[in-house]
């Protein structure tokens, strides 16, 4: 892996920073806080997502960036000859090949995944191999002895082997689970074969029962098949006689219908006979009122007229009332009108009294304001002869007798005293000067009495004003509405004529005694008229009654002639209810006979099946039975197979573990000497993968904090060129954060070199440090500064060589304008 371009936008405090990695050896330089490690935090987010950073996603956001604005961070680099390009967000990330538009990637998880499986690295390993962070050196200390076993063999690709040898492990558990289950399923062989003898034994006497249970079903259906000729007879006539029962029956119900209707029929024509007479009867005592409607049609038109001249009346007295109380209302409001010329002329006045005021007013706060900017701007200009008084009598003292005269520049010489005094005399007169007016100004801060009282008193005039335009306003509406009630007086006027008008023309006469009988004799004429109509209604019955009657006589004869031919039909059919008994008895003893062998033959059938079945399983178990012997057999060997495995791989991770420790102890010794100029020249891994230094062979007891560094770093540098040189991994990327620890300026200098020498292996090396000394033995530089106006970090390329003067003025300029 190779990194080409990091851009980064409201990432932490780097607001808007864009980065590029060349080969070589670079150093990230700066101060702590300066913003050095977000850049590394920010490579691992690109790749690896939320857990490669601290905090939570909301706490990524740059401190004064906008609400709306985007978090992102986007990383370009290479990787197996092809280059990638990562954007990622807090919500979201996507990963493309440079030459395509179209991510081949998308989402957070996938992204991660992808990068995760082209990497060959879990974050956890790439963290712990080749990106070091700030305190992680001592890595491999913080684990216990398996833990350390199991990183190495992960890092270096044996832990697939430890992945084989549990998947085999798992598949052996498997098949020996599978055989023991299957031989609880095994049966006895013998139980199996007496089982198939006896299941035959049972078919064989089945099938004997079968045959005879035929035999007796056939001989039952025969003699029913004799019964059913006679059955059939018996069964028609017995019907027959049913129906004819049921006929007779029926008619004999309508002949009693029939003289009911009959009987009914010649009661009713008695009762119209009566209903004639009686007709007769009210038409006589209707004809007697028929003119009480004529003259109740006269009365009514008199007592509507009654009625309406009433409520005229009532009304026309409301009206006059009305009349009356709008003409008071007129005389109110126009002796209150007639104050409108005296209101208006007082107005008037006041107007101009007001004027005269406001005019007063504006006068007074000219004048203060005017003195107060006089005096506002005659302080300001002794302040500036003050203070520049004050810096003549400085320079006058820091020039001595040697100095020029302020004014006119001449040498002062043996004036120089004389100049001294007098500029100090005028630099007294101008602050005493300034302190009376400076008093002066905060006394024209107050509104002076004058003013005061001539607000007070527009103030009251505008007020008497405002009043006398109310009263003005009263009286020109008491006027308006006056002649409006006028106008409705006379419009109430003439609705009182148009009603006295109205009630002169209304008809008199009205009795209503009279009225009263008219009416009482009405509803005895409706009573009469209601009684002759129900009559007539009745006497339009006759002619049909008179006609069902005959229908009705009629009917009786058919109904009788009917019942008569019934009772000769019942007798000419004879039927005996006995002979039918008897026939049914001997048909239901042959029908159940018939039904008890067909149940006995279908029990004889069933039997015979379950026999069958009975053989056939018998025969299939036992074919099961060697299938699962057979089966039993080849999971023992395949159980026995994965046993080998296991024990080969075991055998294999112990080989391979035996040489990584050498290995690895021999790669760091190289480094050890490199770094400590031969003091120490061996480094060894114990069994339990711990770190100890040999001193002339003999291991060093105690060691220093900067020498448990030191050999904490070539440990990793050791495990670094190991998988770059042995475990088929592609990555060139070394990271440092921070690692110098306790090292003194010599031991520093050693790292340095060492890791100049890693080039070979590694194509980029990335130093963090606040460390300055370690630039020059640098490829290149990045300085990286923190802001305090703007809140963010300022990331600039340098030159390896530069002085610090030249670092400091770089600096400056980079903060000035970013």
């Amino acid at each position: 892996m190779r990194l080409i371009r990091l851009d980064l936008k409201n990432f932490r405090q780097h607001a808007d920073t864009e980065l590029e990695f060349r080969a070589g050896l670079t150093g990230i330089i700066g101060p702590n806080g300066a913003g050095k490690t977000t850049i590394l935090e920010a490579i691992a987010w690109a790749i690896y997502g939320a857990p490669a950073v601290r905090g939570t996603k909301d706490t990524l956001r740059f401190n004064r960036a906008t609400g709306r604005a985007p978090v992102r961070a986007e990383l370009e680099f290479e990787l197996r000859g092809e280059r990638y390009r990562v954007l990622r967000t807090p919500r979201s990330a996507e990963l493309y090949r440079a030459e395509s538009g179209e991510p081949i990637a998308s989402g957070i998880s996938e992204v991660t995944h992808q990068l995760t499986r082209r990497l060959g690295m879990t974050r956890r390993e790439f963290f712990n191999t080749y990106f070091t962070g700030q305190k992680e050196l001592q890595f491999l200390a913080a684990m216990g002895s398996a833990e350390r076993g199991r990183f190495l063999s992960q890092v270096l690709g044996y832990e697939r082997l430890r992945v084989a040898q549990n998947e085999a492990r798992e598949q052996r558990k498997v098949l020996k689970g599978q055989v023991e289950e299957l031989q609880r399923s095994l049966g006895d062989p013998e139980e199996i074969r007496r089982e198939r003898a006896e299941a035959e034994a049972r078919f064989a006497e089945a099938s004997a029962l079968l045959g005879a249970t035929e035999a007796r079903q056939s001989e039952a259906a025969s003699r029913l098949a004799d019964l059913e000729p006679a059955w059939a007879e018996v069964q028609g006539a017995r019907e027959r006689d049913r129906q004819l029962r049921e006929e007779l029956r029926v008619a004999e119900a309508r002949l009693e219908r029939v003289l009911a209707d009959r009987a009914e029929a010649a009661a009713e024509i008695e009762r119209l006979a009566a209903d004639a007479e009686r007709l007769k009867e009210l038409r006589r005592q209707g004809a007697a009122l028929a003119g009480l409607r004529q003259e109740d049609e006269e009365l009514r038109v008199l007592a509507e007229a009654d009625s309406r001249r009433k409520t005229l009346q009532k009304q026309l007295d409301e009206q006059r009332q009305r009349v009356e109380a709008l003409m008071r209302k007129v005389t109110e409001q126009e002796e209150r009108g007639r104050a409108r010329d005296d209101l208006a002329a007082k107005l008037a006045s006041r107007r101009e009294e007001s004027n005269a005021l406001e005019r007063q007013l504006e006068e007074a706060m000219s004048r203060w304001q005017r003195d107060r900017q006089d005096v506002d701007a005659r302080l300001r200009i002794l302040r500036d002869q003050a203070a520049e008084l004050k810096a003549q009598i400085q320079q006058l003292q820091e020039a001595g007798r040697d100095g020029s005269c302020p004014t006119c520049k001449r040498p002062l010489g043996s004036e120089y005293e004389d100049v001294l005094k007098l500029v100090r005399e005028q630099f007294e007169l101008a602050v005493q000067d300034g302190k009376w007016h400076r008093k002066r100004l905060e006394q024209l801060s107050t509104e002076p009495a004058e003013v005061g009282a001539s607000r007070d008193a527009l103030t009251q005039a505008r007020k008497e004003d405002e009043r006398l335009v109310k009263d003005l306003n009263d009286v020109e509406t008491a006027l308006a509405q006056a002649a409006a009630f006028r106008a409705e007086r006379d419009m109430e006027e003439a609705r009182a004529r148009e009603l006295a008008g109205e009630i002169a023309v209304l008809p008199e006469g009205y009795d209503e005694h009279r009225h009263a009988e008219v009416r009482e004799g009405l509803k005895r004429l409706a009573e009469l008229e209601t009684q002759i109509t129900q009559a007539e209604t009745r006497l339009e019955r006759q002619a049909p009654v008179k006609k069902e009657l005959a229908e009705a006589e009629e009917e009786e004869r058919q109904v009788r002639a009917n019942i008569a031919a019934h009772a000769k039909g019942r007798a000419d059919l004879a039927f005996s209810e006995e002979r039918y008994q008897e026939l049914n008895e001997a048909y239901e003893s042959a029908r159940v006979a018939l039904g008890e062998a067909r149940l006995a033959l279908e029990r004889a059938r069933g039997e015979g099946e379950a026999a069958r079945q009975a053989v056939d399983a018998a025969r299939r178990a036992e074919r099961e039975y060697e299938q699962l012997r057979r089966s039993i057999g080849e999971r023992q060997r395949d159980h026995g197979l994965h046993s080998e495995l296991d024990q080969a791989l075991g055998a294999l991770r112990d080989e391979l573990n035996s040489r990584v420790r050498p290995e690895l102890s021999e790669v760091a010794s190289v480094f050890l000497t490199e770094l400590t100029d031969g003091r120490y020249n061996r480094i060894e891994i114990t069994r339990d993968y711990e770190v100890v230094v040999l001193d002339d062979g003999e291991e060093k007891p105690v060691i220093s904090g900067g020498e448990e560094d030191l050999a904490n770093l070539v440990l990793r540098l050791a495990i670094s060129q190991m998988i770059a040189d042995r475990a088929g991994q592609t990555l060139n990327l070394l990271i440092f954060d921070e690692v110098f620890g306790g090292l003194d300026e010599q031991r520093r200098g050693g790292v340095v070199r060492l890791l100049q020498r890693l080039q070979g292996t590694f194509e980029q090396v990335i130093l963090i440090t606040h460390i300055e000394s370690i630039r020059e033995g640098m490829d290149h530089v990045v300085r990286v500064a923190f802001d305090e106006r703007s809140g963010s970090s300022a990331v600039v390329n340098e030159s390896p060589g530069a002085s610090s003067g030249e670092l400091l003025a770089e600096d400056l300029a980079t903060l000035v304008g970013g």
